[in-house]
């Protein structure tokens, strides 16, 4: 099956592989996923097709959470038309077309490898990219975004919007630019215009792009931190907040404390784990000392989400100074206490 998928990848100069995005969505990386029975049917499909139909079902085959998502969308909605590829277009705005795929849906393969050889159609046309399209500059690049943004976010969340942002942002960061646009100013293109949206996918990927030039820039570094720290919802495993709590070891423990503390209204149970998880794990166990005040501090506070981050990251420091524990599972705040004894299995 790689193989097959590299060889339609042969006539575009383009430095990523199908075959490896393709079977990345077939068995994806990210935790609470695991391979979609349906494409592992539909690939094993396309081995037992000659080319080219066999190319062009192994191509969509990946996609296939998308074209679920759309076969009920007028062919004409823009939807449909910024995202999906050409081939697809087609697929999707004939009325053959349409047949075939909703039998594709339905395991069968045999309407679609019919009306492809009715077609003139070139298997390319299902296997090109956002990339093919011809860009001169920041300027269309960000007009681009903003419509495959705009689109992506209209989907429902799950898989079809998760893989579609996956592939075009991916697409997007490598696409060819004049030689005087440096790499930089495309990430910070690309993230600045996902960070305008709400969709979690769309955030997340944001807080990855931007994180390659927030370092540099500290006003753009709290804009990512204030957006993306208060949106802790997860999308297919990958979580806006987790994503951008790295870049809080850039401020230094004060400033760490006091941007916290400032949107600390904002941020749920689910946040301050994900803050827990990425930054304050590391933080208290490289700067302990620059910590200690603000640790116990926190935990006589009356924020028992805070406190239960906090005591989580500490329980996990190399050598947690004696007596640290006792701040939070003896705090005067009672739902700290409990929640705290409830972590270790201590009735409150």
């Amino acid at each position: 099956m790689g193989r097959r998928l590299d060889r339609q990848q042969r006539a575009f100069d383009y430095p990523a592989s199908l075959a490896r995005d393709t079977l990345t969505r077939l068995f994806p990386p990210y935790p609470g996923e695991e391979p979609d029975p349906a494409i592992v049917r539909l690939l094993t499909s396309a081995l037992l097709i000659e080319e080219p139909a066999g190319d062009a079902l192994a191509a969509i085959a990946g996609r296939r959470a998308l074209l679920a998502a759309v076969i009920e969308l007028d062919p004409s909605d823009t939807v449909v038309e910024i995202i999906l590829r050409p081939g697809e277009r087609i697929l999707l705005g004939t009325t053959g077309g349409r047949k075939a795929l909703a039998a594709i849906l339905a395991d069968d393969t045999t309407p679609f490898v019919d009306w492809l050889s009715r077609t003139v159609l070139d298997t390319d046309a299902f296997a090109s990219t956002t990339s093919d399209v011809p860009l001169h500059g920041l300027d269309n690049l960000q007009r681009l975004i903003t419509g495959l943004a705009c689109a992506t976010a209209s989907l429902a969340a799950g898989p079809a919007r998760v893989m579609v942002a996956d592939e075009w942002v991916a697409e997007t960061t490598v696409a060819a630019l004049t030689d005087d646009v440096p790499f930089a100013e495309v990430a910070r293109t690309i993230g600045e215009t996902l960070l305008k949206h709400e969709a979690p996918i769309l955030l997340w990927h944001a807080a990855h792009e931007l994180a390659l030039v927030a370092e540099d820039d500290p006003d753009l570094r709290d804009i990512v931190l204030r957006k993306c720290l208060t949106h802790a919802d997860c999308e297919a495993g990958r979580c806006p907040a987790e994503a951008a709590a790295p870049l809080l070891s850039e401020l230094g423990t004060q400033a760490a404390v006091r941007l916290l503390e400032s949107i600390g209204t904002q941020l749920d149970a689910n946040a301050w784990r994900a803050i827990g998880k990425t930054y304050l794990r590391n933080a208290l166990a490289e700067h302990w000392h620059d910590w200690r005040e603000h640790a116990q501090r926190w935990a006589t506070a009356d924020d028992a989400n805070r406190a239960r981050a906090t005591f989580d990251a500490l329980l996990r420091t190399p050598a947690p100074e004696p007596g640290a524990i006792a701040w939070f599972t003896d705090s005067s705040v009672p739902s700290v206490r409990a929640a705290c004894r409830q972590r270790l299995g201590l009735a409150s």
